[in-house]
């Protein structure tokens, strides 16, 4: 099997500018560059006529648990804004098949709790401390859209292989 790399992430927004300011001045992330896909190859891709978005596509500060930042662009965190057709819009619960949430690690989770807090995020609850299979602290909380992201403390603990009786891998 040939290898297999993570290039990006891509989260639709309703509000481009206001999920720029949230991602960027809220939880740090930096711009890699703005963008805009206007008919042509984008139609083609998404199966939709007259498709126009706009993006931008961002990346942490710190690179990505590890692997040290390269001078490339690397993995990016783009957001999406649909102009044409529009977006639909909802929030499915937190369990909802399909969904997904997004990890981010950051140096002290009970501190950016506080400055999320502050800043009026929506949390899903205070932090929490795991451990058992190693330890880690997490935070839930949502994007100004409802999409559900995750903060995990960067050196709080490794977490552990393990085996579970009901795994067949």
């Amino acid at each position: 099997m040939a290898k297999i790399t993570m290039d990006h992430v891509a989260v639709m927004v309703s509000d481009l500018e206001a999920s720029l300011k949230f991602y960027r001045d809220i939880l740090g992330l930096e711009v890699v560059s703005p963008e805009e896909h206007n008919g042509g190859p984008i139609d083609e891709m998404t199966r939709i006529d007259n498709v126009h978005m706009r993006e931008y596509r961002l990346r942490p500060p710190g690179g990505v648990n590890g692997h040290s930042r390269s001078t490339e662009h690397g993995f990016t965190f783009d957001l999406i804004e649909w102009i044409n057709p529009e977006s639909p819009t909802g929030r499915s619960p937190i369990h909802h098949v399909p969904s997904a949430h997004f990890c981010f690690g950051v140096e002290d989770v009970p501190a950016t709790y506080e400055r999320l807090k502050a800043a009026g995020v929506e949390i899903v609850s205070p932090p929490v401390r795991f451990s058992g299979e190693g330890e880690w602290h997490v935070l839930f909380f949502y994007d100004p859209d409802g999409n559900l992201l995750e903060l995990n403390e960067v050196g709080t603990g490794v977490q552990e292989p393990h085996d579970y009786s009901w795994s067949t891998v």
